[in-house]
């Protein structure tokens, strides 16, 4: 939603802004590469989408972590079936942070936050993702209505073949009941493509404009599917900014 104007708004990490050969969500069924995605690993098989937010933490639904998880985060993947798209790199999760009020009966607040065991270098296919932080913007994000989910879920409920290249899907706001009077969800839909399994903790986001430059911002966690049948319900990441600054001033170093 390039529309959408934010002016001077902070930002979480300016890192994210990309640069002049920067690479962008696009169209088609492949996304571009999008260099703020993670890609969870437990007991060596893909587990959850996830997204790059700063140099030590990523973002991702809470219940894609486990008790005494072990948790390992791949930056900079794109097709999993291959090494040719590029170099990844992989980190240990040595902490995990869910949100206090999560609720495993209705996934209510399924947000966590992971931090990574070193550092993340930013090059041009590892990059964080733009998280909006000014709270006077409520009202002016209540208004994007068409997202755009990226990640590694299947792409049909007819065919549970889990893709291995990133795919993205277009998403418009749905006034599901299930989001009625929730502040900290968001539900969006689109009735020919479908949120599946594999695509929970990935990143739901849109392009808005920053000081006269396009970035793409994330809005949501990707948390509950509906085995396909066209919505899903996102956890509200702009909601949950207190939160986020909160484990960050606490567990930066």
């Amino acid at each position: 939603m390039a529309s959408v104007q934010l002016g001077s708004t902070q930002l979480l990490d300016r890192g994210c802004i990309p640069p002049a050969y920067g690479t962008r969500v696009v169209g088609g069924q492949d996304a571009a590469r999008s260099p703020w995605m993670a890609y969870l690993i437990r007991n060596n098989a893909f587990a959850c989408g996830g997204s790059l937010i700063t140099h030590r933490f990523v973002l991702t639904a809470a219940h894609c972590t486990q008790l005494n998880d072990n948790l390992i985060v791949r930056l900079g993947e794109y097709d999993a079936s291959t090494t040719w798209d590029g170099p990844t790199e992989e980190f240990r999760a040595i902490l995990i942070f869910r949100h206090a009020n999560y609720e495993t009966q209705r996934y209510n607040n399924d947000i966590a936050m992971l931090k990574l065991d070193r550092i993340v270098q930013y090059k041009a296919n590892i990059r964080p993702i733009c998280i909006l932080l000014n709270p006077n913007l409520r009202a002016t994000i209540n208004r994007i209505q068409e997202f755009v989910l990226t990640g590694w879920g299947q792409t049909s409920p007819f065919y549970p073949v889990m893709p291995t290249r990133l795919q993205h899907m277009s998403v418009t706001r749905y006034n599901y009941p299930l989001c009625y009077n929730q502040v900290e969800k968001i539900c969006a839909s689109n009735p020919s493509k479908f949120a599946c399994s594999g695509d929970s903790g990935s990143p739901l986001g849109a392009h808005v404009m920053y000081n006269f430059t396009k970035i793409f911002a994330q809005f949501g966690v990707a948390s509950t599917v509906t085995s396909c049948l066209g919505y899903g319900i996102y956890t509200d990441v702009f909601h949950h900014t207190p939160w986020i600054l909160e484990v960050m001033r606490l567990y930066r170093n």
